[in-house]
């Protein structure tokens, strides 16, 4: 297998088509020779081939941010720079999983050390231990379902034709009826007509599936909405069972063509007008390979089936100090959106979509104008498909600029002069649908030095049915249309931040604002007004378990305690800075606790360590967890943090208590976690950005009811 090399390659590259072929070809040929643990491998499907993690501080040297002295000083050894494939194996026949790695030929001829791909690694994972469903997988779900005879039963007992059901495969967390089966559970809708809004028919019964065999094990007809209701399997199965009804069949649409169908008298507005984003000159940025560089800012743009965007090497062109460093990783590392019903088996609907199925395999191809408007550049995306060979997501990768509104202004008021200069960000994103959610992610680098992570949930709420005449659970869900409910649930992000503020060796302070401890009429605080900030040095993992406090506008300082800023004398840092960070609202010891540690808390902080990139662990689907597990686990060794080589784990998100207004399509919901400089530069970065005027923008005299004008020569 012929490997194109490219001239602007990085360590950090996904793996081009090329290489996921020449990893599956050599995947292939060592099961050909056998002698492999575990037992034979009577069907080999390629569940995912990822870049595996290159050595950070073989990447850091190799960069040349870092000298071998300056990295010998935080980690010990040598950093040898390998290119490998992380490969997830699956026979469904033998019920096995498999990692394996393959060592490949460098994409950078200078380094490499191999000749042909080479298979290096095999574990036999663990029966209970499961890969992420693969997309291919969740599709399955539907065609089981669609030929299934106990479904059929379902479908006819309330007047729905087998053929006409859609079907949402879901991780479903674990179930102990099944053990070492890989499970899916099966949310059921139905169509009015071809096109019509399928989430609008939930059915009311949930079939569970082996993926492996194809086979439906069971039917779950979830109890009604009562006084008291069974919250466990025991007294679920005690209950006598249900009556069953149909889906709800009034159509609830957000196609237009589809809305027009219900209410003939639907029309689209024709009072918006054109908006265009225009730049004659053309971009700002300039991209050698993915490395891209703007307005300062230099970074490489990753991307993965499992976490989507991974933004690495991110620096700081600073004048006279030269490039300075600040962030080695960044990515969304885990996300889960646990739902609040409790009649069984509800509680099982807490999906990690990043773990669980691969947020970056489910990315959308972006369309041009729609998803990202202006002069946009795209980058594409490879994953394998089960049998070995290669999709392509097209346009996965959206990169552009956007105007900011003001970066600064100041008027002065004795001479009337007027300064203001115009901010501008560019957007580094990714659009992911995940069965009937969608979530953009987008990074935003602005002039002022900052980073933002936006993430923007929108698409459809996961819908389930009310049978006539049942009551409302309004303690954990809302009616969003007559006979169908929304129930109440958490969206929760893991954003995994490896900083190298300006150096390897970085701390947390935790920054809380509060009064004055003196009282009012105190010689110190006689007339009560004062206020200051209280700094907590997090000085070991199980410190660094902290939660957000909006009564003390709290905030973290990722500093650099060995580099003072030259007036203040504060260690130059960058703070993470967010006002969307919900507790998480499930009981300790739940499933969803269990199963998400990084949700237990707002921010951890943990030692560096090339493994530990998960903090759900790699192969959460169907891990029930525990107390001790994943990021937990870590904390738990309770080693320092304080001037070392850390990690930061913010965890950000929102509880969405749905609104009818969030059907039948959900406007978006934005959600931001900042990181802004800290007495990282001397001054505001941006008073190089020139005050200008645009020479598009107009006067317009138009919106003025009555208003005339005197034709294309008329003064202004």
């Amino acid at each position: 297998m012929t490997i194109t090399l490219n001239a602007h390659a990085h360590p950090q590259d996904p793996l081009s088509a090329a290489e996921i072929l020449a990893a599956v070809a050599a995947t292939r040929a060592h099961l050909a020779q056998g002698g492999y643990a575990g037992a034979p491998i009577e069907r080999a499907l390629f569940n995912s081939v990822s870049l595996c993690e290159p050595s950070k501080y073989a990447v850091l040297q190799w960069s040349g941010l870092f000298t071998e002295k300056e990295i010998a000083a935080v980690a010990g050894g040598t950093h040898e720079l390998k290119r490998q494939a992380d490969i997830h194996l699956i026979c469904p026949v033998t019920a096995q999983s498999f990692e394996v790695i393959v060592d490949l030929p460098s994409n950078i001829p200078s380094l490499s050390t191999v000749d042909t791909a080479t298979v290096t690694g095999w574990i036999l994972l663990p029966r209970d231990s499961q890969p992420s469903l693969q997309t291919e997988e969740l599709l399955e779900a539907e065609v089981v379902c669609k030929n299934d005879p106990q479904v059929k039963a379902a479908c006819e007992a309330v007047g729905i034709d087998q053929a006409d059901i859609f079907v949402d495969g879901w991780c479903i967390g674990g179930d102990d009826r099944f053990p070492d089966r890989r499970l899916q559970q099966c949310f059921i809708f139905t169509r009015a007509r071809p096109g019509d809004n399928l989430y609008a028919h939930p059915a009311d019964f949930i079939p569970v599936i082996d993926s492996h065999t194809g086979e439906v094990l069971t039917i779950d007809f979830p109890h009604l909405n009562a006084s008291t209701f069974p919250s466990s399997h025991a007294a679920h199965a005690a209950l006598e069972a249900r009556e069953r009804f149909a889906p709800p069949a009034a159509s609830h649409n957000y196609l237009p063509e589809q809305i027009a169908q219900d209410d003939p008298t639907f029309k689209l507005r024709d009072t918006l007008k054109p908006l265009h984003v225009i730049q004659p000159e053309g971009v700002s940025y300039s991209l050698a390979g993915r490395v891209i560089s703007w307005q300062n800012w230099k970074l490489h743009i990753g991307f993965s089936y499992r976490e989507g965007l991974i933004l690495s090497n991110v620096t700081y062109k600073d004048g006279a100090k030269g490039e300075r460093p600040l962030f080695y990783r960044m990515s969304v590392a885990e996300m889960v959106v646990p739902y609040a019903k409790t009649i069984y088996p509800h509680h099982r609907k807490h999906a990690f979509d990043t773990g669980e199925y691969g947020i970056g395999a489910l990315a959308n191809s972006l369309a041009l104008g729609c998803d990202c408007l202006g002069s946009i550049t795209y980058l594409d995306a490879d994953f394998v498909t089960r049998a070995g060979g290669i999709e392509t997501i097209k346009s996965a990768v959206c990169i552009h600029e956007e105007d900011a509104g003001i970066l600064h202004k100041h008027t002065d008021f004795r001479d009337g002069r007027a300064h203001v200069a115009r901010n501008r960000k560019l957007v580094i994103s990714s659009i992911c649908t995940v069965a009937n959610y969608e979530y953009g992610f987008y990074f935003n680098f602005a002039l002022d030095g900052s980073v933002e992570l936006e993430v923007k949930a929108t698409g459809i709420v996961n819908a389930y049915a009310l049978a006539p005449g049942e009551p409302q659970d309004l303690a954990h869900e809302v009616e969003v249309a007559p006979r169908v409910v929304a129930q109440h649930h958490q969206h929760l992000f893991s954003f995994r931040v490896d900083p190298m503020i300006d150096g390897l060796r970085n701390r947390v302070v935790e920054v809380d604002s509060v009064p004055d401890d003196d009282g009012l009429g105190s010689d110190s605080n006689f007339y009560g007004n004062g206020f200051k900030t209280v700094k907590t040095v997090l000085k070991t993992a199980k410190d660094a378990q902290r939660d957000y406090d909006a009564a003390r506008a709290r905030a973290w300082a990722i500093e650099n305690p060995a580099k003072q800023h030259y007036a203040s004398g504060a260690n130059i840092a960058y703070k993470v800075v967010s006002k969307d960070m919900p507790p998480l609202l499930a009981k300790p010891g739940s499933m969803v606790w269990n199963r998400a540690p990084f949700a237990r808390h707002n921010m951890f902080v943990t030692p560096y360590a090339p493994n530990e990139l998960y903090p759900s662990d790699m192969h959460i689907n169907q891990n029930p967890g525990g107390e001790q597990f994943g990021l937990a686990e870590w904390v738990a060794r309770d080693e320092p943090v304080e001037d070392r080589d850390i990690v930061v784990w913010p965890c950000f998100g929102v509880t969405h208590i749905s609104r009818p207004e969030d059907w039948p399509i959900m406007p978006v919901e934005i959600l931001r976690v900042h990181l802004k400089p800290a007495g990282f530069f001397d001054r505001n970065p941006g008073l190089d950005v020139p005050s200008s005027a645009d020479a598009k923008s107009r006067n317009a005299d138009e919106a003025f009811v009555g208003a005339t004008t005197d034709g294309c020569c008329s003064s202004k």
